[in-house]
């Protein structure tokens, strides 16, 4: 059964007349005539009674038709969402941010959700490693995270920056005062680092290993929000990329003496997967607002 069938069967039911159907849906009459037959043969019922020139809809027909109309604008609607999803009428967009980034999609949502009210937005704010994850699984259909020193072959990425990391305190902390604060100088302060499963920390970690260097950190947690709260009391710093720090005015980034701990953030999305428009839009949306 297609569509096109049932768009002749319902101009002939509502005509009543072949060669008007014909003329209507601008076909040959023949035409119309090989398409009900085919139709009916496929259903094994007659749709009409064929009475001279004029005919008449079945008991079979009588019951078919609000189905085939419902069916037809059934089709109509779909391929109307889809012209919408090519226009950003309609749809949905599911992002995804390590919580040290997710603070950087705030002005591109804003600016996204002005230019397409109807497109619904999803943000996800995970670990590196659970953004990917969710990536694979189709569960994303974009994340904004730190590249991993190991490459992931089902998913590609765009660089973005990269941000250094700092020593991250209040702005009025006594360690605010230095323009680079060296490893050895963190244990005499009380010091709080997100948990050993963060992106963050892993890469901390790593550098300290190679730089023979030990911290003991007072505090581990996995949320950036409370880390910001905790660190505003002055009494806590934290390491954390600098680009995290971004919105927070009371916070100060200083530099670590030690050289070469870096990250580099960037926008990812699953290799040959079909790209929606709305995700093609958004992330150059959020390329410019990076970038520009």
């Amino acid at each position: 059964m297609e569509i096109r069938q049932l768009k002749y069967f319902i101009k002939s039911a509502e005509l009543l007349n072949f060669t008007e159907a014909a003329k209507a849906s601008n076909i040959a009459e023949s035409t119309l005539s090989q398409q009900i037959k085919q139709l009916e043969i496929e259903l094994d019922i007659l749709l009409f009674k064929r009475i001279k020139k004029r005919i008449e809809l079945t008991e079979a027909g009588e019951m078919l038709l609000p189905y085939a109309r419902r069916t037809v604008a059934g089709s109509e609607d779909a391929i109307q969402r889809m012209k919408d999803l090519q226009n950003l009428h309609t749809g949905t967009l599911r992002i995804g941010g390590t919580f040290s980034l997710c603070s950087l999609l705030t002005d591109t949502l804003l600016k996204f959700s002005q230019k397409y009210p109807n497109i619904k937005v999803s943000v996800e704010c995970q670990t590196a490693n659970k953004l990917l994850e969710h990536l694979k699984d189709h569960k994303l259909d974009l994340a904004l995270c730190f590249e991993s020193p190991l490459p992931f072959e089902s998913v590609e990425s765009e660089y973005l920056f990269d941000s250094p990391m700092c020593v991250i305190m209040h702005q009025y902390h006594p360690l605010a005062a230095l323009k680079e604060i060296p490893l050895v100088k963190l244990n005499d302060y009380p010091l709080a680092l997100t948990i050993k499963e963060m992106h963050a920390r892993a890469i901390f970690d790593n550098f300290l290993l190679a730089n023979k260097q030990k911290v003991e950190p007072q505090l581990e947690l996995n949320d950036i929000n409370i880390m910001f709260q905790l660190v505003k009391t002055k009494h806590w710093v934290t390491i954390l990329p600098k680009s995290t720090i971004i919105n927070e005015k009371e916070l100060k980034a200083v530099p670590i003496a030690e050289k070469g701990l870096n990250m580099r953030a960037a926008l990812m999305w699953l290799k040959d997967n079909y790209q929606k428009k709305a995700v093609t839009e958004f992330s150059q949306m959020l390329l410019k607002n990076l970038k520009g």
